[in-house]
């Protein structure tokens, strides 16, 4: 009989109770046997996990280091495990903390599912004959790795590659989803390949009909056509799986499957006595096997939401749930529902509801169902303050660019300094002219996802540029960048450049068989000045050929560079950077662009041997996939958030837009429809989850009129299947809003020729009254109004913009000047430099958020923290600061996957500052926090810290900012930078609720490995007045 109530342990937390439905979970869940918990969305699931590792706690049934906490993210896994390890500290010092655990204890175990299979794998990776220490794949090595196969692959699968219209970036993007499939479920690619083969031979052989003609429809040989393109992904997956274990390279999947097949022969002893599985829907088939080995029959508590299977894509099944018993063998299949949501209000709340309603159906494509099968209902959500004010609200547009428009303006009308913003996409097509259009605003946006940044005018110009100058024959790119802003070149003289290099082929292919001369080489001609007399081109047209040409060559010396330094290089020589800040609005002109080049900079970390033609290919990968990305942050105050749906899940936001709400964009009709025959799926038959999944009975077609039939019976099941995981992200995108959701959709978009419907969730809503609309539907227009509008410009474009006038006044200016001698010329300017010193700070607007570099800088020199407000510019590429971004990101790596820090790879600088930290006393140490963002609001301003890592020590905690560099020389250099350390350490007690005495914070400066701690950090109440002083200042 437990000595405490879960209700007695949630008291040392809350001051609420917890409901009815938390106290079963928690208190009722078995203590010897699997149990299931069904959690809506904002039901408070981490809440739960949080209490129930409490109560076995308190009541002795296990020491916390036996209790296993698996999620997803690494995020999400340091999230649960701060509030875990706060909680139990707290109960440490209360009456039912267990005396035998004395003050000092383990914590629990809480990871993410890939790290712990990481784990279990290098536990046991010699019995299954591989390395520990194996080099982990990442995505951009896995592609760099299918594109090197599919380059060199054997000239048989050549040879019929030959015969099939493919991209090298679509070809990776098959075989790695293929090799994917066929891991995750351990399913042999020959078996596979076999049950292809036995479609393709039955279809041949049957007859049209029953009268026995032979003639085949084209149907037929369309679904020949099919699993003859799938049977030759299935070969060159079977190759990339032999060519990775040949490498002893792995990814996760990889570790996963061979860990499954270790524990075969070993027995582990892992002295775990409770585990608890979050989000266990977006498990994948692998994952499950690799657990319910390990914990088959366990006390095993799943947390899960089905009306949130989202990941299917991505390997994850939506049967899991209903599997789980089976799986971990429950004999009781206890499940407790936990449908309160403490997120959303009621109206918010009820179009959830209304959009899941059908999901309470189950999907079932048995044609002889059990009827003691397992069946699982999600539940229904109730509002957990029904007295929350929320709004859902509807809006149509007659087109996409009035649709970004409106959503902008919403958002310019409701977005506060302290409120959170988010715009989300089922697709990304449209998110640039939404972000341009909320920027056009004053607002501030964040672009989740690598794919989201792609369509980008700035960054689509840098990727031209690097094709040009890594592919010659990238000529379509090259025209893209001649007819820019940079060298404004005239249609005119790009087609004479195009007929020139035409020129030089003809006379190339008189002299000898060789390939055409491509445009790119026919530029490189121009920077011999003879090239004038044998191509038509204006006088200007050449100029600016010639000096096109002699940027290319320059760029193409710069090889040598880091693939993020030559993008920083390439930006600037062709002056992109300057046009930014010539034309946009944002309040960083370079933000979008500084991203993206982040991204390259992960890239070069991630690859196994980056390139640039690696690296353009993981690009187009990206662009090709849409690949799951992360944000990098929670929800930012002040900040509009772009991204997709996928991205979104686990996330919330005062303000929430979904937008594109309209058929065949949100929900996405037909996609997949033809299940396993689509090229880079796996046959149903062979997966862990086929019992769920549509059946193709080809076999028992006599005619290829029945085979048309059965296949056309398989998509209309797909198709429905399809519709289901819509629907589930349309749920999950309405429940990210907290306070106010806005459902957007448009009749046309660009290049359209007939309306969109709109969309049935979009529809539902509104006719169940559960949508209040922002004005009326308009009417449907016969004709596309985008199509319509006709602008007219001036082309070559105009470099100085809309701005041309100012800048001529400004010039006008300089040149009717009255001539002056040398002496009104120093007056003059002795008395801008004494105006500039007294009211600059004036002229720029303080901003309203400031990161903490930022207030070091503004504390340490106010007049020049303006000038670069006035006239930011991008920093300049620093090899230290490379190298510091580098060690910073292993050092995540490391503490967040608990492995050492892997430095094999590094070069001999690098290497000196893992050995320098290797020696130090946080080698051995486990963080509390790592790469913690904060935000706190000082001196009417809001603060943004970055914690490097937070350590508990001797009753307290110590904040750790990492440094590459070595100790400063002088105090006051140290001073300056203590500023940043003493933010820290008031943004830790802030988030932690603890008083500021209990933080302590110190430098460790891996350059020459020395631990400083400062002798004196200032407090709020100084660093407030500092901050106040430098907004007089401004106000002055």
């Amino acid at each position: 009989m437990p000595r405490f109530s879960a209700q007695q342990v949630y008291k040392l937390l809350s001051e609420h109770q917890l409901t009815e439905e938390q106290l079963r979970a928690c208190e009722d869940s078995s203590l010897s046997e699997p149990s299931l918990v069904i959690a809506g969305a904002g039901s408070g699931k981490t809440e739960l996990m949080t209490v129930r590792i409490l109560y076995l706690v308190a009541n002795e049934l296990a020491r916390p280091d036996q209790i296993l906490g698996l999620t997803f993210t690494k995020k999400a896994a340091s999230e649960l495990q701060i509030r875990v390890q706060q909680a139990l500290y707290v109960m440490r010092e209360s009456e039912l903390w267990p005396p035998s655990l004395g003050v000092d204890f383990e914590p629990p175990r809480i990871s993410t599912y890939n790290s712990f299979g990481n784990e279990i794998f290098r536990r046991y990776a010699l019995s299954v004959g591989y390395d520990p220490e194996a080099t982990l794949l990442t995505e951009a090595g896995s592609v760099a790795l299918a594109s090197e196969l599919l380059r060199k692959i054997n000239p048989d699968i050549s040879l019929k590659l030959g015969d099939w219209d493919r991209s090298l970036e679509n070809l990776v993007n098959l075989t790695l989803a293929m090799a994917s499939e066929l891991t995750d479920n351990q399913a042999d690619p020959q078996a596979a390949r076999e049950l292809l083969e036995d479609l393709i031979e039955h279809a041949k052989t049957l007859p049209k009909t029953e009268s026995g003609s032979m003639v085949r429809f084209q149907y037929t040989q369309d679904l020949i056509d099919q699993a003859q393109t799938n049977s030759l992904i299935l070969e060159i997956a079977q190759e990339y799986l032999e060519l990775k274990r040949a490498r002893n390279l792995l990814d996760f999947s990889d570790q996963v499957a061979l860990a499954l097949k270790a524990l075969e022969s070993v027995d582990p002893d892992l002295d775990i006595s409770f585990v608890m599985l979050d989000e266990y829907q977006d498990t994948s088939t692998i994952q499950i096997r690799l657990l319910a080995k390990l914990f088959f029959g366990m006390p095993v508590l799943a947390v899960g939401d089905p009306n949130q299977a989202i990941y299917g894509w991505r390997g994850a099944s939506s049967a899991n749930l209903e599997n789980f018993h089976q799986d971990f063998g429950s004999k009781t299949k206890a499940v407790y529902p936990l449908s309160r949501s403490w997120r959303s209000g009621l109206k918010v709340v009820e179009a959830a509801n209304l959009v899941s309603q059908p999901l309470a159906t189950p999907l079932s494509f048995d044609t002889n169902p059990d009827p003691n099968d397992f069946s699982l209902t999600p539940v229904s959500l109730v509002a957990g303050n029904s007295s929350q004010k929320d709004q859902v609200l509807g809006r149509v547009c007659v087109d996409e660019q009035q649709e970004s428009e409106q959503v902008a303006s919403w958002l310019r009308e409701n977005l506060s300094p302290e409120a959170t913003a988010a715009v989300l996409f089922r697709t990304k097509a449209a998110m640039a002219m939404f972000a341009e259009a909320i920027e056009a605003r004053g607002m501030e946006v964040e672009i989740t996802g690598l794919s989201g940044l792609l369509d980008l005018p700035e960054v689509i110009d840098l990727i031209a540029a690097l094709k040009v100058i890594q592919n010659p024959e990238a000529g379509a790119h090259l025209m893209r960048i001649l007819g820019g802003p940079k060298w404004r070149i005239s249609p005119r003289d790009l087609a004479s450049l195009s007929g020139y290099a035409k020129k030089l082929s003809r006379i190339r292919s008189e002299v000898n068989s060789a390939r055409p001369v491509t445009i790119i080489e026919a530029l490189d001609e121009f920077r011999r000045p003879e090239t004038q007399n044998y191509c038509d081109v204006s006088e200007i047209g050449f100029a600016r050929l010639k000096n096109a040409a002699e940027l290319f060559a320059k760029m193409r010396s710069f090889s040598s560079l880091t693939l993020s330094e030559l993008a920083w290089v390439i930006a600037r020589e062709l002056q992109i950077d300057i046009e930014l800040f010539a034309h946009s609005k944002r309040r960083n002109p370079l933000q979008h662009l500084e991203a993206f080049i982040a991204r390259i900079a992960d890239y070069e970390q991630a690859a196994l041997r980056p390139s640039l033609a690696a690296m353009l290919l993981w690009l187009d990968q990206a662009m090709e996939r849409e690949s799951f990305e992360l944000p990098k942050s929670g929800a930012r105050k002040g900040i509009v958030q772009l991204m997709s749906v996928h991205a979104a899940k686990g996330l919330e936001w005062d303000l929430v837009c979904v937008v594109g709400l309209v058929n065949g964009s949100f929900p996405i009709q037909g996609r997949d429809a033809k299940g396993w025959l689509v090229a880079g799926k796996l046959p149903f038959a062979l997966r862990g989850d086929r019992a769920k999944l549509p059946a193709f009975r080809f076999q028992l077609s006599t005619t290829q009129v029945e085979l048309k039939e059965s296949f056309e019976s398989f998509q209309s099941q797909m198709r429905l299947r399809s519709s289901y995981e819509e629907r589930r992200l349309a749920y999950v995108a309405i429940t990210r809003a907290k306070h106010k959701l806005l459902l957007t959709a448009s009749f046309y978009k660009q290049g359209a020729k007939k309306p969109r419907e709109l969309s049935s969730f979009f529809t539902e809503l509104l006719e169940a009254g559960a949508l209040e609309l922002l004005g009326p539907i308009p009417l449907v227009p016969e004709q596309n109004p985008l199509d319509q509008v006709m602008e007219v410009k001036t082309w070559p474009t105009d470099p100085l913009g809309a701005r041309r006038a100012q800048i001529e006044e400004a010039a006008d200016r300089v040149q009717n000047a009255k001539t002056s001698s040398v002496f009104d010329s120093v007056e003059i300017g002795l008395l801008m430099e004494e105006r500039e010193r007294a009211g600059f700070l004036q002229a720029v607007s303080f901003p309203e958020r400031l990161s903490a570099s930022m207030v070091v800088a503004l504390l340490k020199d106010p007049e020049d923290f303006a000038k670069r407000l006035a006239r930011p510019l991008p920093n300049p590429y620093s090899k230290a600061a490379s190298i510091g971004t580098k060690f910073h990101a292993e050092l995540e790596n490391a503490f967040g996957s608990g492995d050492e820090l892997d430095d094999k790879d590094w070069n001999e600088q690098e290497a000196n500052l893992a050995m320098n930290f290797k020696n130090s006393r946080f080698k051995d140490m486990l963080p509390f926090l790592i790469e913690q963002e904060i935000q706190f609001r000082l001196a009417g301003v809001i603060i943004v810290c970055k914690i490097d890592a937070v350590f508990q020590i001797d009753g307290g905690y110590l904040v750790v900012d990492w440094k590459s560099g070595s100790t400063p020389k002088s105090q006051s250099d140290l001073d300056s930078r203590s500023i940043q350390l003493a933010i820290y350490r008031i943004a830790l007690a802030k988030h932690l609720g603890i008083g500021v005495e209990k933080v302590r914070a110190a430098f460790f400066f891996a350059g020459d490995g020395q631990e400083v701690v400062p002798l004196k950090l200032v407090g709020e109440l100084e660093l407030a007045n500092q901050i106040e002083l430098a907004r007089k200042a401004h106000r002055s």
